[in-house]
């Protein structure tokens, strides 16, 4: 035990839940059994759906208290309420946007059988984080406060809040922008990959842009400081023509940011009319990964356009907004108070528009604002995993997408009758006159939505005839149109540009289907995942011929080649190699970035000139750019593209002896750059940081290796952003030996003994089987705790 968590214990105590025993709890109708295995899993065995979704409630409110407060007040906006004015700036943007107000709203347009489950969950939560736990979690014994109260509008706005973080392309808008008001339109159409439209200044030089750019960008950085954005992944299937076993094998990594604890829940849920194993997000009922002992699922971001940004034109007054035919309609006003520990209370007027709220205030003098349109703020039913533990064939699995309006994935399905299929789900926007690449003038010609992009004409594949599936953030057209194209007579359209255009590069989808390609028969479960370790860098594969023909003068730069000549194209943990890439990479993309966008280069690069830009698609994709323009060498860059690799290269060097050490001993990669995983309350606190926090860690890979470990070309050297936060494989011959491993532990707690128990597995590549079946459930079982009908109401 470190010293800092071994004061805190000497502070604080342990504060464990109750896991064993008998406990009385208002909300379930019948006893219900949650049994723990030695990793801290539950296995729940209860009667009814609505016992299940309590149990796995109180579960995570055991488990995860300091977490899913977090969640619930940032989705609220009352996250100033515990911890004071400078938790207000992001307060003040989730009360814009309006989590919380577009949850109750969605409400009433539920199945009785989903808001059923969210309202059991919500309640569940409410007794794990009372009844559940004898004492407070250390969260709140440091900052104050009780555990609030979650109904299943909570549950609701947490999943939106989900769907506004992780990756959708709101924030490419805004790096554009910035890239066009500052460098104008040729630098976005030089160093966006995407391939752009005439690019106009929706502002058309309003004065004020900058500021209300400033304004916006400060708030949505706020907001994302509390739930650090990420966003990728990795997903494969392969047919049982192509396992030893003869079943098909499905795996899946999902990539976030390096948070304590984990963004995942590990469960197992049985219940008289379904049972299902694997992972959810923590505030969330659902099982975005896992199997129901026929099927088996996983998934990835689908990165597919949901949202819109809007240029509003405002009245004299402030209160209405001009339309596409010159008329100003009024806005509905909402009055926000937000409570503020220590202060007096903050009265935020919201304005929301035809197209959605205005996510600033309006700033004096200026008659634009900017407002945010989006799929999952309207009130639309919500189907998609909560039907998963029932189905029997893909077609019952992939239809409940169609009521889906939240993040965006692609689901891979894989089941023992041998069915290997894909989905992109997530409800996605018709545009008639914007293509959803920069802010829209609200008032222009043919701004508005004029529907959704029909379920059927979603893509989607089963059984492909190469015999395999995986994703990995890329264009759906990248791969579909190689090798997986739906059958035209089905009618399909959904793989061209109207699905959206931000997608990251795709070396991690072609170094995996390299690798699935490249052996049509044997694969086992342990060879199906050890793709998930795979370090092999792409894009060094397509730039080696042209940097190792550099004849360089300077003996830095020499220094550098003779390292990559030697080099295996591996972003292994102590490589000396990898690490003068992975630098000479970065220091291209700021060169690249600096010759065509001199004023915003930084926005480009991931550089935090704006808020959102840290970490967002327009940055990531810097690299396979950057790769493109080494191969053609195009005019109008440098004097001499040698001469600027050169320099790279020399700098690279110079900064490792610097920062390092004097030679390439000292180099290695995944020393340089490391894995930190932060809790999201107390990550950067002085004392309290390294208490809460795991690490930091060696860690190799990059942001383009199947290992995903994001490094952004501005801050090469910094903690990765981007990680898999949980390993899962399934083969479909024996579910029962589904494996499984966090990226830390199932619990919250810094002094639990499952708060890190999984991280030395995740750490050597390994994992662990989560019990099936009955009776290895019993045998696994170290403490077995019963719920049962009683008590005292709880706090919903």
């Amino acid at each position: 035990m470190s010293i800092s968590r071994f004061l805190l214990r000497l502070a604080l105590g342990r504060r464990l839940p109750q896991t064993a025993g008998e406990l009385r709890v208002t909300g379930v109708a019948a006893p219900v059994t949650i049994r723990r295995d030695r990793w801290g899993v539950p296995h729940i065995d209860a009667a009814s759906d609505a016992d299940a979704y309590f149990a796995l409630g109180f579960c995570q409110g055991q488990d995860r208290a300091g977490q899913l407060e977090v969640l619930w007040r940032l989705a609220r906006g009352a996250l100033a309420e515990w911890v004071g004015a400078v938790a207000l700036p992001a307060d003040r943007m989730s009360r814009h946007i309006g989590f919380r107000r577009a949850a109750e709203a969605q409400l009433s347009v539920l199945s009785a059988e989903a808001r059923g489950a969210f309202e059991a969950f919500a309640a569940g939560v409410c007794a794990g984080t009372t009844t559940g736990l004898p004492q407070k979690p250390h969260e709140f014994a440091i900052a104050g406060g009780a555990p609030s109260a979650w109904d299943a509008a909570d549950v609701l706005a947490v999943l939106k809040l989900q769907s506004f973080l992780l990756p959708s392309n709101w924030d490419v808008e805004l790096a554009r922008l910035r890239v066009l008001l500052a460098d104008g339109p040729d630098a976005v159409r030089e160093l966006d990959p995407v391939s752009v439209p005439p690019v106009v200044d929706p502002l058309m030089g309003a004065p004020g842009e900058a500021g209300l750019l400033d304004r916006l960008a400060a708030d949505l950085a706020a907001l994302q400081a509390y739930l650090p954005r990420g966003g990728g992944s990795n997903n494969w299937c392969i047919s049982g023509t192509r396992t030893e076993s003869g079943k098909p094998i499905l795996a899946s990594d999902p990539h976030l940011a390096p948070t304590t604890p984990p963004p995942w829940y590990l469960a197992h849920v049985r219940t008289p009319a379904w049972e299902v194993a694997g992972a959810g997000l923590a505030g969330a009922p659902g099982f975005p990964i896992g199997h129901n002992g026929f099927a088996a699922w996983g998934v990835t971001a689908g990165l597919t356009d949901n949202s819109d940004l809007f240029i509003e034109t405002l009245s004299s007054d402030g209160r209405s907004v001009r339309q596409p035919d010159g008329t100003f309609v009024p806005c509905d006003v909402v009055r926000e108070v937000v409570r503020v520990k220590g202060s007096a209370d903050v009265v935020e007027e919201v304005l929301v528009t035809p197209r959605g709220p205005l996510l600033t205030t309006v700033l004096p003098d200026t008659k634009l604002a900017v407002s945010l349109s989006a799929v999952w703020l309207r009130p639309r039913p919500v189907e998609g995993f909560l039907t998963s533990p029932t189905a029997r064939s893909f077609e019952a699995f992939r239809k409940p997408f169609a009521h889906w309006p939240a993040l965006p994935l692609n689901v891979l399905y894989a089941d023992a009758n041998g069915t290997i299929g894909w989905q992109l789900v997530g409800e996605v926007p018709e545009r008639a006159g914007s293509a959803g690449l920069l802010p829209h003038p609200a008032d222009a010609a043919g701004s508005a939505w004029t529907g959704t992009v029909p379920f059927d004409a979603m893509p989607f594949q089963e059984n492909p005839p190469c015999g395999f599936l995986a994703t990995a953030n890329d264009p759906p057209n990248e791969w579909a149109q190689a090798a997986f194209l739906p059958n035209p007579s089905s009618g399909q359209r959904g793989v061209g540009e109207e699905l959206g255009h931000d997608f990251v590069d795709p070396y991690r989808a072609r170094r995996i289907r390299e690798l699935l390609a490249a052996r049509d028969s044997g694969w086992t479960l342990a060879g199906a995942s050890a793709i998930q370790l795979d370090v092999q860098s792409l894009p060094w594969r397509e730039a080696r011929e042209v940097v190792l023909a550099l004849a360089p003068t300077d003996p830095d730069a020499r220094d550098a080649l003779a390292l990559l000549h030697e080099w295996n194209g591996r972003v292994e943990t102590d490589s000396s190699a990898a690490a003068v890439f992975e630098l000479f990479v970065a220091e291209m993309c700021v060169r690249v970035a600096r010759a065509k966008a001199p004023k915003s280069w930084a926005t480009a690069v991931g550089e935090g000139a704006l808020g959102v830009a840290t970490y967002n698609l327009f940055s990531d994709r810097r690299v396979g750019h950057l790769v493109h323009l080494l191969r053609t060498q195009p005019d109008g860059w440098f004097g001499s593209w040698a001469g600027e690799m050169e320099q790279a290269l020399a700098g690279a060097v110079r900064t490792l002896r610097r920062e390092a050490g004097p030679g390439p001993r000292f180099w290695a990669w995944g020393h340089l750059r490391q894995l930190l995983l932060e809790h999201p309350l107390f990550g950067k606190h002085r004392w309290l940081g390294p208490a809460f926090n795991r690490g930091p860690f060696p860690w190799g890979g990059d942001s383009n290796t199947v290992s995903q470990a994001g490094a952004r070309p501005a801050e090469p050297t910094a903690f990765t952003h981007n990680m898999a936060n949980l390993r899962t494989a399934f083969d479909l011959a024996d579910l029962s030996k589904s494996t499984f491993v966090l990226c830390g532990g199932q619990s919250g707690n810094p002094l639990s003994p499952h708060h890190a128990d999984q991280l030395a597995l995740w750490l050597q590549g390994e994992s662990f089987v989560l019990p099936w079946d009955q009776a290895d459930v019993i045998r696994a079982a170290v403490e077995t705790l019963r719920l049962v009908p009683g008590g005292s109401p709880q706090n919903v």
